[in-house]
């Protein structure tokens, strides 16, 4: 039985009131706040880490995912703007390596504590941002359609942020949830399993590639019985002898996928995780070249979750509006990832969409039922479970994060209009369709 203490009302003491709120730092909120801060908007960008980037640098990917599409035999950008700034700064730090191709598709190589680092300059350098982090957010202040504010559990207690439009950029649709927002959560086989990147240090990179890419699915269909996935990579980090493993699979205690929004879930997870990444590396010392002498350096800060709590928007995009390239005459990004699935055994498929295709995302599935100044960005945005499957990996999201902010930022100056959110996404150099 479920037993219910009470919580005293008390007032909570405003520690920012600006034009935008946006709450997650990871690529949407990233996005959002450098967006709704180029457009003229004073912003606040609350992150509950002790760093920004997410997916980035909270679960250490390794690839940016969805920036290109096919383009005469070559690759090109397909989610522009932001999406591809951070891609080319990283390029030209030396800490970034691609298009690579990869299962039809191309992903740019990144090394984590790279993008930490750019994250922070790139806010810094805005005056009109306001950074909090260790700020996660506990609850939210809603009159009418309204939402007035942003309540974050701090070391002082509640503290709160007042703004004129928000953008949840949480990735589990905290804003809408606690604002009392339509909102859905797939059941098994409906939701994508969470991962536990690894670093292995001490690597002959040499006798590790030279056993050409095949290697580690070669050697875990032989002997891998015992492992999470049945396949994944080894990404280098351009650091001598440095390598991120990405070959997990984090089940729940009922084997299905974790809900990360549970306390027991989220922690058992971590915890399965690192013993899964412990796991996974003593196998990749022993059966594959170039790794006897390596070792295990560290696992990521924390899993990297694909998929929680969506939004229900005035518009739900569909896996079918996904795979037909859909178009939409409120269209604010653009999409060529393929549908990507992590939900059922120890396999990932891939559901390639044609080939140089891209379909459109429209501005209605960053709008939540029920609010006038609160948009949605990131993986909990209103898509169905196989919309999802493409437009949560990191480029889409920084591209729906640059909408989202920007939406708010005309929100806030009582100007929002689609032709007016379109062009300004134009001139910021973002790619429609």
């Amino acid at each position: 039985m479920t037993q219910y203490v009470g919580v005293g009302a008390r007032e909570t003491e405003v520690i920012a009131d600006v034009d935008v709120c946006v709450a997650g730092g990871g690529p949407a909120g990233l996005g959002a706040a450098l967006a709704a801060a180029r457009e003229g908007a004073r912003v606040c960008l609350l992150e509950r880490y002790g760093f920004l980037g997410g997916n980035f640098t909270v679960a250490s990917v390794g690839t940016i995912c969805g920036l290109y599409v096919s383009e005469a035999g070559s690759w090109a950008y397909v989610t522009r703007g932001i999406a591809e700034e951070v891609a080319e700064a990283l390029k030209g730090a030396g800490a970034a390596n691609g298009p690579i191709p990869f299962k039809g598709t191309a992903v740019l190589l990144y090394v984590p504590w790279a993008a930490k680092r750019l994250f922070d300059h790139l806010v810094g350098a805005h005056e009109r941002i306001t950074l909090f982090l260790h700020a996660l957010v506990s609850d939210v202040v809603v009159e009418g359609d309204r939402m007035q504010a942003v309540v974050v559990a701090t070391k002082r207690g509640p503290q709160a942020v007042r703004a004129q439009a928000f953008v949840d950029a949480t990735g589990d649709a905290d804003l809408v949830v606690h604002g009392g927002g339509p909102w859905t959560m797939g059941d098994a086989g409906q939701r994508q399993f969470a991962s536990m990147q690894f670093v292995l240090q001490h690597v002959d990179m040499n006798a590790a590639f030279g056993a050409g890419p095949d290697a580690l699915n070669q050697a875990i269909a032989a002997y891998g019985d015992h492992l999470s996935r049945d396949g994944g990579a080894l990404l280098p980090t351009f650091r001598p002898g440095e390598v991120i493993g990405a070959m997990t699979r984090v089940r729940g205690l009922d084997g299905g996928p974790l809900d990360v929004t549970d306390l027991a879930q989220a922690t058992y997870g971590e915890l399965e995780g690192r013993r899964l990444a412990e796991e996974a590396a003593a196998f990749v010392k022993e059966h594959i070249p170039g790794f006897t002498d390596a070792f295990l350096a560290d696992t990521a800060p924390a899993l990297g979750v694909r998929e929680t709590r969506r939004a229900v928007g005035r518009h739900v995009l569909t896996g079918e509006e996904v795979a037909g390239l859909a178009r939409f005459d409120d269209a604010i990004a653009a999409g060529a990832w393929p549908q990507e699935y992590h939900v059922s055994g120890r396999s990932t498929e891939y559901r390639s969409l044609p080939e140089g295709g891209y379909y459109q995302m429209p501005f209605r599935a960053l709008q939540p039922q029920g609010f006038t100044n609160l948009f949605v960005a990131g993986r909990c945005i209103s898509a169905d479970h196989d919309a999802l499957a493409s437009t949560r990996v990191m480029a889409p999201s920084l591209a729906l994060g640059q909408a989202a902010g920007t939406a708010a930022a005309l929100v806030a100056g009582d100007q929002l209009t689609i032709a007016d959110l379109q062009v300004s996404l134009k001139e910021q150099g973002a790619f429609l369709g």
